[in-house]
């Protein structure tokens, strides 16, 4: 497959503007620059690295990818991003005290893969998403295929998915929100808030904090225990022979379970 490059002009494949004033970045003072581009290929995947910036990924019903990029603390960002076939790759790292951010819309249902050291991470309408950070929030919004995210440290909010969502954080909040899939949530330290839109199953785990699941009335199987806190459960009995089961589970906090109607 043929890789093409973002060009350092601000002038890639269709359009690109570059604009600069003083920022400080690490604590040093150095200039930011701002491209805008659009890529004609339609795009079916995009992968994320780098260090240090926050990427926005929105989707809608269009064939172009339209890309803004912003670079902090570089007179020369060099290359940034390029394209492999139908694959984006975002790069948010441009040397020492300096970061590259994104704001993305791609086609309708585009994959989302990754690995990013620090920032902030936005995805909605975006289709399977695979992402692992280290530091800085994740939030993921109408996600159409599988999600998995992997954090250290930051909050993770899952809003609408309608697959599979599996989440291993070690710190922070975990919330969950009218899933239509199966849950998987295991976390060390921080709240786990999860509700579904349909019967499936549901395994909630962590060491440190409060677990509140809601789930419809349904047959369940349900496994629930905490070591040191409040357990309850509302509206629901396990049933040993249901196909779905709710695990649920917390080392120091409290557990609820709630069935909604």
């Amino acid at each position: 497959m043929t890789t093409t490059w973002a060009r350092r002009t601000g002038i890639l494949v269709l359009i690109g503007a570059a604009t600069a004033g003083l920022t400080a970045c690490g604590g040093v003072v150095g200039a930011t620059l701002t491209y805008n581009d659009v890529e004609k290929t339609k795009i079916t995947e995009i992968r994320l690295t780098g260090g240090a910036g926050d990427v926005a990924i929105t989707t809608g019903a269009v064939t172009e990818t339209t890309i803004k990029r912003v670079i902090r603390n570089s007179s020369d960002p060099g290359d940034s991003y390029r394209l492999d076939g139908s694959v984006l790759l975002l790069d948010t790292s441009c040397g020492v005290d300096c970061s590259v951010s994104y704001e993305v819309e791609a086609p309708a249902g585009v994959a989302v893969r990754g690995d990013l050291r620090s920032g902030d991470v936005n995805l909605t309408g975006v289709g399977a998403t695979d992402i692992k950070l280290t530091s800085g929030d994740v939030n993921v919004h109408e996600a159409a295929g599988p999600v998995l995210i992997r954090a250290t440290s930051g909050d993770v909010r899952v809003l609408n998915a309608k697959d599979k969502v599996t989440v291993q954080s070690t710190s922070g909040d975990v919330n969950v929100l009218d899933a239509a899939g199966a849950l998987d949530l295991r976390l060390t330290s921080g709240d786990i808030n999860a509700s579904l839109t349909v019967p499936a199953s549901v395994k909630a785990q962590t060491t440190s904090g409060d677990v509140q699941v809601r789930v419809p009335q349904a047959a369940y199987k349900i496994t629930n225990h905490t070591s040191s806190g409040d357990n309850e459960i509302q509206g629901l009995t396990s049933d040993p022979a249901a196909k779905n089961t709710l695990d649920l589970r917390a080392s120091s906090g409290d557990v609820l379970l709630v069935a909604t109607p």
